[in-house]
C-alpha cells in the first residue's frame, strides 16, 4: 500500500519543468526607460497606472518641450513605492536633458545613464548630479556619460611674457591634471590660465603629442602652439637661430606617427650688451683720436680741397 502512495522520482522532462518553474518564480525587475534620438524621446517599459503615465508625460514635456514623444509604456503591476519611483523617473529625465543623445533606464529604483553630453557644462552638471546626493532610495547602477564630441579636437597653448594660456579641448580630468603639471615644470611664468574644456574625439596618442608640443614651446621666448586633430602648428620667437632650428628638428623627431607639423619661428638678432658698449666705445675713441693727430700730438692739418671742388 505504501508503494502505491510513494511519489514517483522526478526525472527527465519533469525535472526540467521544475527548474523552469523556479526560474519563472523569481521576481522580474520593474523596467522603465527614456531614450533621446535626434528630435525624438522614446518611452519604453512599464508604468504603474494611467495616472502615473500622465505624470511621466508631463515631466517629459517639461524637460523636452520641443521634442516629439513616442510613448510605448505599458501599465503593469509590481512597481516600487509610487513616490519613490516617480522621483527616480524625474531624476533620470533631468540627466537625460543634459545629453545630446543617450538614455536613462530604471531597474526598480536603480538608474543607468549613458550618452553624449550636449556641452562641457552639461557634462559637468550631469556628473555632479549623479555623484549625489540622490533622491530617496535611488542608486546609480551605471554612469557612462561622455563629454561632447569635438571635431576637430583642438588644443592651444599661448605663451606671453607673464602667462601661459591653455585653451581648447582636453579628453579627461586626468589629462587636464597631467597637462597642468607638465606646464608648471616647463614654464617659468607666474600665471597659468586654464581655459580647457572636456570633450570627446581626441586622436590616438594625443597625450604624447601635447607633451612634445609643450616641450617645444618652452624653448621659445614667446609663441603659440596649436594642435588641431593630427596637425600641429607652432609660431613664435626663439632666443637665437640655433634654438629655432633645434625646435623644428625636435618636433619632427618626437611627434607620434601620423601627426604633422608646421613651424614659423623667428629669432632675436644678436645685440651688443651695455657692458660691451662700455668696453668698445673708449677703444673706438682712442683709435679715432690717434689717427687724427701727428706724432707730436698736434692735430693734423686739413687737406686742401681738390681743384674740382
Amino acid at each position: 500500500m505504501q508503494a502505491w502512495l510513494a511519489a514517483p522520482p522526478v526525472t527527465g522532462s519533469l525535472a526540467a519543468n521544475a527548474a523552469t518553474e523556479k526560474i519563472d518564480a523569481q521576481p522580474v525587475a520593474y523596467v522603465w526607460s527614456a531614450t533621446r534620438i535626434e528630435s525624438v524621446i522614446r518611452l519604453r517599459g512599464s508604468v504603474p497606472s494611467e495616472e502615473d503615465r500622465r505624470t511621466v508625460l508631463g515631466m517629459v514635456k517639461a524637460h523636452f518641450p520641443d521634442l516629439e514623444v513616442e510613448d510605448r509604456l505599458k501599465v503593469a503591476t509590481g512597481a516600487p513605492a509610487k513616490e519613490q519611483w516617480l522621483g527616480a523617473v524625474s531624476f533620470g529625465l533631468k540627466q537625460l536633458a543634459h545629453l545630446k543623445r543617450g538614455s536613462a533606464r530604471l531597474l526598480n529604483v536603480g538608474l543607468k545613464v549613458d550618452g553624449e553630453a550636449r556641452t562641457a557644462a552639461d557634462y559637468a552638471d550631469a556628473k555632479k548630479a549623479l555623484a549625489g546626493p540622490l533622491p530617496t532610495g535611488l542608486t546609480i547602477l551605471d554612469d557612462d556619460i561622455k563629454p561632447p564630441m569635438a571635431d576637430p579636437f583642438v588644443f592651444v597653448a599661448d605663451l606671453s611674457a607673464n602667462t601661459l594660456t591653455l585653451s581648447g579641448s582636453v579628453p579627461s580630468e586626468d589629462a587636464r591634471k597631467q597637462v597642468r603639471e607638465l606646464s608648471r615644470q616647463l614654464f617659468e611664468r607666474p600665471g597659468l590660465d586654464d581655459r580647457l574644456e572636456l570633450a570627446s574625439g581626441a586622436p590616438k596618442n594625443w597625450n604624447d603629442a601635447v607633451t612634445v608640443a609643450l616641450r617645444a614651446l618652452s624653448r621659445l621666448d614667446s609663441g603659440k602652439v596649436s594642435l588641431s586633430g593630427l596637425a600641429l602648428t607652432i609660431e613664435g620667437v626663439a632666443p637665437d637661430k640655433g634654438t629655432a632650428v633645434a625646435v623644428s628638428y625636435q618636433l619632427r623627431r618626437d611627434l607620434p606617427r601620423l601627426f604633422s607639423t608646421s613651424e614659423s619661428i623667428s629669432w632675436k638678432e644678436a645685440a651688443a650688451s651695455p657692458d660691451d658698449a662700455l668696453r668698445l666705445i673708449p677703444r673706438i675713441k682712442a683709435i679715432a683720436d690717434k689717427k687724427g693727430r701727428s706724432p707730436n700730438g698736434d692735430l693734423l692739418p686739413l687737406k686742401p680741397p681738390l681743384e674740382s671742388e
